[in-house]
């Protein structure tokens, strides 16, 4: 029996709720991977204090929040954040494409040598710093998010990237099977 889309995405958004909590949970701090990962909720979390402390600063107390407010903004640090990493890699492998062009390098090899440039960049701990922390900041806009099914950004940017990551083989399938239609 083929599940609605809303318990798929209640389903999807209880396992990333857990891998969550477990990433959190007093963990042993002997491996760099669970400091690192521990660090990167924080991180998120520290974003989402942010926009609740700026807007209880401004009036804004948080019964007057709309109830998919603050996922809705982690979401959007989360667009924006893949936004600016797609952008950073596409300026790289064009500039290393062009200034080797501008020497004369051929054209394709130049803009191989570009893609390679990129590659090696982000095999580098701070750009995967930032992709980690970014599924972070995903993470807890899925965990906080009072309803996924209702809330398409937090949906689209959040609980489907981390999907084919973070998720059973069960729930990616019925997650494939929704979007298909």
């Amino acid at each position: 029996m083929r599940r609605s889309r809303e318990a798929v995405l209640r389903a999807a958004q209880k396992q990333l709720g857990a891998y969550l909590d477990a990433v959190v949970a007093a963990a042993p701090v002997d491996s760099a991977a669970t400091l690192i990962s521990a660090a990167d909720a924080d991180a998120a979390g520290q974003v989402a204090d942010a926009i609740t402390a700026t807007l209880e600063g401004h009036g804004c107390p948080r019964g007057r929040w709309q109830s998919h407010l603050l996922c809705g903004a982690l979401a959007a640090v989360a667009q924006a954040m893949k936004a600016s990493e797609d952008l950073a890699k596409s300026a790289v492998t064009a500039g290393v494409r062009a200034a080797l062009t501008a020497c004369g390098v051929p054209r394709l090899a130049a803009g191989l040598a570009g893609r390679a440039a990129t590659d090696a960049l982000t095999k580098l701990t701070p750009v995967r710093h930032w992709e980690d922390l970014r599924r972070a900041v995903q993470l807890l806009a899925v965990s906080m998010c009072p309803d996924v099914a209702d809330h398409p950004e937090v949906e689209q940017y959040c609980l489907r990237p981390l999907a084919s990551e973070l998720l059973s083989a069960e729930i990616q399938e019925e997650l494939a099977a929704i979007q298909a239609g």
